[in-house]
């Protein structure tokens, strides 16, 4: 490998290397989740047709955003005093009313129907139904155990947000602008055996810096419904991975 020229510019040939990687990366799980590479034709052929007249932006994860606005309601319920406990921890709350599921989800996710949405999260384990008929969040944060509109809503967003900050880097850098936040931790030959542990950890670190860029956004924020100066989503997305070695390959025996 001539290193020398490899770090320091990229040829057309390297770019196409980059998009033909980051093709075999999609095939693979669109495989995965169910779709044939005929499909995949199909569907290529009428993203190319899109492109022109109507790039992807963020706004277009419709039901990624509905997910995003049930966490906002969901941290409410667990932030919020008036919907906090003595000890507190989120009030178990009843289903309408001033103080009320019915209230948030006005504020939070007002065209969603309110009683066949809580159902569907109760069936979801995001909200228990006490005996007594109350409701109470089991998490803080939505997330569902089978795939479905909002979480494969999610990758394209994803994908987008990521190559976007890398656009930005690309063009601010040169410039001496100021650059997003770009960072990754690689841990090399970690035991496979205590992969739980490395997942708990990260679990565990993460809410904290996430709360703590929560509560210093605050003062930041334009009220909603109030017409103010232009504002931009900003977001942060942390995950953790993992990739195993892969099994050797079988070839026949000379």
């Amino acid at each position: 490998m001539d290193l020398p020229r490899k770090f320091s510019e990229a040829t057309l040939a390297d770019r196409d290397q980059m998009l033909e990687e980051m093709f075999r990366v999609l095939l693979e799980f669109a495989e995965r989740s169910g779709v044939k590479p005929n499909r995949v034709a199909r569907v290529f052929a009428r993203a190319r047709g899109k492109l022109t007249r109507s790039p992807y932006r963020l706004a277009e994860a419709r039901h990624f955003n509905v997910m995003q606005r049930l966490a906002d309601l969901l941290a409410a319920w667990h932030t919020e005093p008036e919907y906090l406990s003595s000890r507190g921890e989120p009030a178990p709350l009843p289903l309408s009313g001033a103080k009320s599921i019915n209230a948030l989800m006005a504020r939070f996710v007002p065209r969603l129907n309110r009683q066949a949405t809580v159902e569907w999260l109760i069936a979801e384990g995001v909200l228990r139904r006490r005996g007594t008929g109350l409701l109470v969040p089991l998490v803080r944060t939505v997330s569902f155990t089978r795939s479905n509109l909002m979480t494969l809503n999610r990758v394209p967003f994803l994908t987008r947000a990521l190559l976007s900050t890398i656009e930005h880097n690309s063009k601010a850098k040169p410039a001496g602008r100021e650059t997003r936040c770009e960072r990754m931790l690689t841990l090399d030959r970690f035991r496979v055996k205590d992969l739980p542990r490395f997942d708990r950890e990260v679990k565990r670190l993460v809410p904290m810096l996430l709360d703590h860029l929560e509560l210093w956004a605050a003062p930041y924020l334009e009220p909603e419904g109030v017409k103010s100066p232009k504002t931009a989503r900003v977001g942060l997305e942390v995950f953790s991975y993992v990739e195993e070695a892969a099994p050797p390959k079988r070839g026949r025996r000379s």
